[in-house]
């Protein structure tokens, strides 16, 4: 309607709009479809030409206010949505009057309705309010509405604290700049544009500095061992809740605002760096959620913002806050991470960086705190990344340094030892991440240096200190150098040496225990090097025994390495029966790293003797439930297919996705210098556990604990793994019946439960899957039928939901031949609960719908007209606009598009089908959608390429290569490299050699996958080096550095 309007109409907007107003305002509530449907309609005139209907703005927030006391939610949301276009449309040129009562009817229903897409819906128009400057808003009004998006990020809905947190950063980006807050054109505007000084630190920074120890869920109780660390996230509920999983967006979202849209010079955003970085100032205790937000804003919306030659200034500018002296352990932290994110942008050291290096980050690697020292290493690390030719002289210098310090420990000095002790630790810490990038530098590594540093470690472990304190700190730096060394350098360097390095852990790790302990005077110091010690025995494995395993010089290796670590079982099992004070977190880090260690071993049968006592040790969650906490690896064993799904949503790029899904701890792992990948934020838990023998009485007996919750995610992330584990290592044999169809019982048990939560929830639909994948096919087939069974007559409605995704799963495990005779049926049945009015049942049935027709194939060509009606039906009913539900639609017409796609002619039904609805879920504009419609053309192309000309896809795609979003961005450029591959003639022709120099130009991601396919493109724009040459006579030096060279 708004579209045929737009092209020419006999009859006025303002009566096409006044026709609206009138019925919305005489008709009855009989029918609340078409109440939302009308407010729609009038919506869409407001957003196409609301500047020309700005007198009836009043009558249309009046309107919206009649709407707003609707039952239905549905139309709340389209009331509020109408508002958001009236407000947007209008531009801030209606009466002050209209805006004062549209911004009240915001503030008293919508920010606090019970529905939460109404929620999201009043945050749209908060920061559709200040997209047009806050028309008729006082200072007072802007306040309020700032305060109230502060607390919508405590909201339990993901989307709620997302949409506050876009609002909350609109309306900061509005308050700081008093010049945009007055509109021209607006009437009787008399309310001031006076700047909010204080606006940062009293809506971004206090409210999460705030997050006091009073609010504080309590600490976990260390590390807990099961296969690896079984932990819950420690912190506030604020910090948790809201400023990860939106308080980091909000904040990079306003920096964002600020710089982009009010034209802030690059030269300000060190200021904000400065004011979001204070968020750390107030933490007495380490906080890894306060760090993890910091270092999201300061990336996204600081440095990723800046021109190179700001970026210059910017990485000097965070160096010289270094020296300040009340800067914080965390700040000092944050500060180097991004640091070490700069250098590496920049592809280059500034000279006035390498004049402020040693009394910063040099520095830090003697700070009190070992977190710093780390962080100080991984930056240098970075430095010589960029810059290999420091290497020689850091190397040199940290031995040098490390020789001299084991010379003066053996003196006690009282409080100078203790500084003595941490440069001691840092510059082990730096010299064993200089080993690990040493290998990879173009310019190689000296001859001697693993020489070297295997000499300076075997000095500390076999010479150490008398003085018990220096003796542990010189061990656990010999043990850190000695396992960067093993996992870094080629393995041929230390070959001749093998059987020296691997009588080290003959003292640890042989003999009496007891013997052994007898000498101990501090427990968690002793632990600690023995964690270490092990991680080395770990880099040993991997590097010199398991590639060997087969051969007969493998048990020459193998033997010395089983007894050191049936050694390390025994120190447990010896501890664990003292019950010392203090050390729980030690120990249990210490049997982590020992049973990751028996991980490394790639067949687990050698070491089939200790499997009783390591399932011992795993099972401790469930024989003892209370002592443990709820284990935060569910999220990395669940399929990141069905990511829709919730809880963790997928962002705009993999380091939101990151951010979204943090759950560290303050006694988290500290980043490992020498790994090649690590996570962007520090402290984080990432470990798996395997298949436990006695969840199942604990699940039973357990039911009215409180910690009943825990129990069922660590059952789901024992039984999760341990399968994924089994079909690792057994590849295609079966487990027995029996043992299939317990396991089967306990996951729909789990399902039956009412009160768990969605991750809980597709981690047992997906284990039903995974037993469809091993059982055999007549297990499977009779698993599948039950479930199909139990869809007819459907009871709870988040049961049924669970039903529809484990057959979703099972059909995906199994495969469409398997289960090709279940095909119709199983189609069904989704079909028909995928008309649900329940929105998470609808969503469900839909996903597992897409996941029984990609496994289906052909065997689903006949459901492909009745699956298009069902989209476009759900699509024309639909009550909530869900983007969630869009989405899913988007993904069942793409999956279809690759059943079909030889069958979708230019003018065919199902191509029109098909390509109608993916205009339709891309019209509202949302990042989901937009992902659907550019890989709509992905799937033409690689299916259907008779559909569409080359050309039309190309200027499609053109503008989504300049798109703010990475994952647009990065789905694009991967179309246009399957457009060159299938029709490289065509595309020569398309002239897109300017937009991709431009985009590789301006690109701030630092994937190194998105990197090659950008210069994949270019390299197959060869054929046309004329052209090629021309673009780079334009630009012969762009601003993004090293890649485009």
């Amino acid at each position: 309607m708004g579209r045929i309007i737009e092209r020419g109409d006999a009859i006025s907007v303002y009566s096409r709009a006044s026709t609206l107003q009138g019925w919305l305002v005489d008709g009855k509530r009989t029918d609340p479809m078409a109440y939302a449907g009308v407010a729609q309609c009038l919506g869409e005139i407001y957003r196409l030409f609301g500047h020309k209907i700005t007198a009836g703005l009043i009558e249309t927030s009046n309107i919206v206010a009649k709407l707003m006391k609707y039952h239905e939610d549905f139309v709340r949301q389209d009331a509020l949505l109408l508002l958001e276009n009236a407000l947007e449309g209008s531009g801030g040129g209606g009466s002050g009057a209209a805006y004062l009562e549209a911004f009240r009817i915001i503030m008293r229903g919508g920010v606090s309705d019970k529905s939460f897409i109404v929620r999201v819906a009043a945050a749209r128009c908060l920061k559709a309010f200040a997209n047009i400057g806050g028309p008729g808003l006082g200072m007072a009004e802007i306040d309020t509405s700032m305060s109230c998006c502060v607390k919508g990020l405590e909201d339990n809905v993901s989307a709620v604290r997302d949409s506050f947190a876009e609002a909350l950063g609109s309306l900061l980006a509005l308050a700081v700049n008093p010049d945009a807050q007055v509109k021209k054109g607006v009437k009787k505007q008399s309310t001031s544009g006076k700047k909010f000084d204080d606006g940062l630190q009293k809506h971004l920074i206090l409210p999460f500095v705030r997050a006091a120890p009073a609010e504080r869920v309590s600490d976990r109780n260390g590390y807990t061992p099961a296969q690896g660390v079984m932990h819950a996230a420690c912190g506030t509920h604020m910090l948790h809740v809201g400023c990860v999983a939106a308080g980091g967006h909000c904040q990079g979202y306003v920096v964002q605002m600020i710089h982009m849209k009010y034209g802030t010079p690059d030269s300000e955003l060190q200021n904000y760096a400065v004011q979001v970085t204070e968020i750390l100032q107030g933490n007495a205790s380490p906080d890894p959620h306060a760090l993890a937000c910091v270092l999201y804003v300061l990336r996204v919306g600081v440095a990723d913002q800046m021109t190179e030659p700001t970026q210059r200034e910017f990485l000097v500018f965070l160096g010289r806050k270094l020296e300040s002296s009340n800067y914080t352990a965390l700040m000092r932290v944050a500060t180097l991470r991004i640091l070490s994110y700069l250098l590496r942008s920049l592809g280059e050291v500034p000279s006035e960086f390498k004049d402020i290096l040693d009394n910063t980050v040099v520095a830090a690697l003697s700070h009190s705190s070992a977190h710093v020292r780390v962080e100080a290493a991984l930056t240098l690390r970075a430095l010589a990344e960029v810059d290999p030719t420091c290497v020689g002289g850091l190397v040199s210098y940290g031995i040098t340094t490390l020789h001299a310090l084991t010379e003066t420990l053996s003196f006690d000095k009282g409080k100078i030892m203790n500084l003595e002790l941490d440069s001691l630790h840092g510059q082990a810490s730096v010299l064993a991440a200089l080993v690990a990038i040493s290998p990879k530098l173009l310019l190689g590594y000296p001859a001697r240096l693993p020489k070297s540093v295997l000499e300076v470690s075997k000095k500390m472990l076999n010479g150490f200190s008398r003085n018990p304190v220096a003796a542990s700190a010189e061990r656990e730096a010999g043990w850190l150098l000695l396992a960067s060394l093993l996992a870094s350098m080629p393995k041929e360097e230390l070959e001749d040496q093998v059987f020296d390095v691997l009588l080290l852990w003959a003292g640890p790790f042989t003999g009496n225990p007891e013997s052994y302990l007898r000498h101990v005077q501090d427990w968690a110091s002793e632990l600690r090097v023995l964690s270490v010690a092990i991680e080395a025995l770990t880099a040993f494995i991997r590097s010199f025994v398991s590639p060997i395993m087969t051969n007969a010089n493998g048990g020459i290796l193998l033997n010395p390495v089983l007894a050191y670590l049936g050694g390390a079982l025994s120190l447990i099992s010896s501890l664990s029966s003292k019950k010392l004070p203090n050390v729980n977190s030690a120990l249990n880090l210490f049997t982590t790293r020992t049973l990751m260690a028996y991980q490394s071993l790639s067949n687990p049968m050698v070491y089939k003797s200790e499997h009783q006592q390591m399932l011992q040790l795993c099972s401790s969650p469930f024989s003892d439930p209370s002592g443990w906490e709820e284990s935060s690896c569910l999220k990395f064993l669940l399929d990141k297919r069905d990511n829709s799904l919730g809880p963790w949503i997928p962002g705009r790029d993999s380091f939101e996705d990151e951010l979204r899904a943090f759950d560290g701890g303050v006694d988290g792992f500290l980043p490992c210098v020498w790994d090649v990948e690590m996570s962007n934020f520090p402290q984080d838990n990432t470990v798996k556990i395997r298949l436990l023998n006695n969840l199942d009485q604990c699940l039973k007996s357990g039911k009215k604990q409180s910690w009943f919750m825990t129990v069922v995610t660590n059952s789901c992330v024992a039984l999760l793994s341990g399968l994924k584990e089994f079909l690792t290592l057994r590849g295609a044999q079966s487990l027995s019946t029996d043992i299939l169809s317990m396991v089967q019982s306990t996951f729909k048990g789990i399902l039956l439960e009412s009160e768990i939560s969605t991750a809980q929830r597709r981690a047992a639909c997906e284990g039903l899957g995974l037993l469809a994948r091993i059982g055999n096919d007549a297990f499977t087939a009779r698993m599948a039928r039950s479930l199909l069974g139990e869809l007819i007559t459907p009871i709870d409605l988040s049961y049924t939901a669970s039903v529809t995704l484990s057959l979703g799963c099972i059909h995906r495990a199994a495969g469409g031949m398997a289960l090709c005779t279940l095909v119709t049926p199983t189609v069904s049945s989704l079909s028909h609960l995928s008309k649900s009015s329940n929105s998470n049942l609808q969503l469900w049935s839909l996903h597992a719908l897409l996941l029984t027709i990609e496994a289906a194939g052909l065997s689903y060509v006949s459901q492909v007209q009745g699956t298009l009606f069902l989209a476009m039906e759900i699509l024309l009913l639909e009550e909530n606009g869900y983007v969630d539900l869009r989405q899913e639609i988007g993904h069942l017409i793409n999956a279809i598009v690759a059943v079909i796609g030889p069958e979708l002619a230019p003018g065919s039904t199902f191509f029109s089908r098909c390509k109608s609805v993916i205009a339709e879920i891309s019209s509202s504009s949302e990042t989901a959608t937009l992902i659907e419609s550019v890989r709509f053309a992905q799937q033409l192309v690689l299916f259907a390429p008779q559909a569409v000309p080359v050309h039309s896809h190309v200027q499609s795609l053109i503008p989504t290569l300049y798109s703010r979003q990475p994952s647009l961005r990065h789905l694009a450029v991967s179309t246009l490299r399957h457009l060159i591959e299938r029709d490289p003639a065509a595309m020569i022709n398309q002239n897109i050699e300017e937009n991709l120099f431009s985009m590789l130009d301006e690109e701030t991601d630092s994937d190194p996958l998105c990197n090659k396919m950008y210069l994949y493109l270019v390299q197959h724009m060869v054929k046309k080096q004329q052209k090629v040459l021309v673009a780079c006579e334009r630009d012969p030096e762009p601003a993004g550095g090293g890649d485009i060279k």
